[in-house]
């Protein structure tokens, strides 16, 4: 039995065999550094940057994903996420691109040596699904605005596709459709709640007239 049992170690030895602790679970943190995780509710990647506050210095920034408003804009569902990056000691800034006017801020972000930093995001995000008939035009202007309609948070178009815009959550926002299929001027109030996906819908299907076979003249 003692003779198998060093024999196995051998062979470990020799093969390189994987420790209980690697493989699949992360990366350690870099020697001298902390761990900024930034927790956005489920959502996979994030536009941001992360300052130094003492320096002002720009340390970090990602910027893996396309602007919503881009009309090559979608979700593919194949997004890895990017949201940890191993920083020195101190304290920062993150700042986090939305698809709109309005970025989200974060200030007096402690990162400490060995440690990992869990940070909140307040961000959420809509989908606009365009529904619509062959004679439809798939692409309709429409503007994001604040829920008072006092300002224009964004434009963009629908497309064939449904799009995910990300925006500050906690909010309600006020979508305009600037040339409904309906002929009407539609204003669309969304809600964006942490993390989650807020779906709405623009136009409706156009119901085809049945023919009822009677083709006598009157």
């Amino acid at each position: 039995m003692k003779l198998n049992i060093l024999t196995s170690l051998a062979a470990c030895m020799l093969m390189g065999c994987a420790a209980t602790t690697g493989g699949y679970g992360p990366a350690p943190i870099s020697e001298g550094r902390g761990r900024l995780v930034l927790d956005a509710g489920g959502i996979p990647q994030l536009n941001f940057y992360v300052t130094d506050q003492e320096t002002d210095e720009e340390v970090h920034a990602d910027t893996p994903r396309m602007s919503a408003s881009s009309p090559t804009s979608y979700l593919t569902g194949t997004e890895v996420s990017n949201l940890v990056v191993d920083l020195e000691p101190g304290m920062y800034t993150v700042r986090i691109n939305t698809d709109i006017s309005d970025d989200v801020l974060i200030e007096d972000v402690e990162i400490r040596m060995g440690e990992e930093r869990f940070v909140p995001v307040p961000v959420g995000r809509f989908a606009i699904r365009f529904t619509g008939s062959a004679q439809t035009n798939t692409q309709i202007p429409f503007i994001i605005m604040d829920y008072p309609m006092r300002s224009v948070l964004g434009k963009a178009m629908t497309s064939s596709a449904v799009k995910h815009f990300l925006v500050p959550a906690g909010r309600t926002y006020k979508v305009r459709i600037e040339n409904s299929p309906t002929g009407q001027d539609e204003i669309i109030p969304v809600e964006v709640g942490f993390g989650g996906i807020t779906q709405m819908q623009i136009g409706e299907p156009v119901q085809e007239e049945e023919d009822s076979g009677d083709t006598t003249t009157p």
